[in-house]
């Protein structure tokens, strides 16, 4: 968010022109913070219950008189996984592959509990594997037969195993995720900016005349 203020000084007299670097940098703070109140109720709206760690994302880059620009954003590990929510498009697999629940427990958040994937595999009758060309993590039932054979499942690789009737999948193995635009927060910022920013500068200008000295 950045002001021309040019047109605004060449209407203005002395004692407020040399207030408006320092009037200005105030309104711009001033609308930039209620942008990251705003943005902040609207998460909820936009996005299945975000974690608190999401809402702790949003900041502020402050405007100076020497710099009449400020920037609202997300901090960069925020940012990384909340692009793709605001512009959609696919999500690839970084390492191995996008770790995707099916029937896995989530917390109150709708993410998966840290460490749970490692919890899973530790129980005898939860393997890594490809079943019917479905590469994940699954469940063999508690009882029957069981005739599977995981393959090549050394350090962590993906085993190749037969059919079998009752295997639940707890999580899916995917290379990539495609997401759709959820995150309304760059629109929603620029509208709110554009009705805002002429009142405050104006607001802060009126204050700074009245107490200069």
């Amino acid at each position: 968010m950045s002001v021309d203020t040019r047109a605004i000084e060449r209407r203005l007299n002395g004692l407020a022109k040399t207030q408006l670097p320092f009037a200005t940098a105030l309104g711009i703070n001033d609308v930039a913070g209620q942008i990251v109140e705003a943005e902040g109720s609207a998460l909820e709206r936009d996005l299945d219950r975000p974690a608190p760690f999401t809402k702790r994302g949003l900041a502020v880059h402050r405007a100076s008189k020497r710099k009449l620009v400020a920037v609202v954003g997300f901090k960069p590990v925020q940012a990384d996984y909340l692009a793709l929510q605001a512009t959609g498009g696919k999500r690839r697999a970084k390492r191995r592959a996008v770790v995707v629940p099916v029937n896995q427990r989530l917390n109150k958040y709708g993410n998966m509990p840290k460490g749970a994937l490692a919890r899973s595999l530790a129980k005898p009758n939860v393997f890594s594997g490809t079943v019917n060309g479905v590469s994940g993590i699954w469940q063999r039932p508690k009882r029957g037969k069981r005739r599977t054979k995981a393959r090549g499942a050394q350090s962590g690789a993906v085993g190749t195993v037969g059919a079998r009737k009752g295997l639940k999948l707890l999580v899916a193995y995917k290379s990539a995720v495609t997401y759709t635009p959820r995150l309304k927060f760059v629109p929603r910022a620029h509208r709110q900016a554009s009705a805002t920013i002429a009142p405050a500068i104006a607001r802060r200008l009126r204050q700074a005349v009245k107490t200069a000295r």
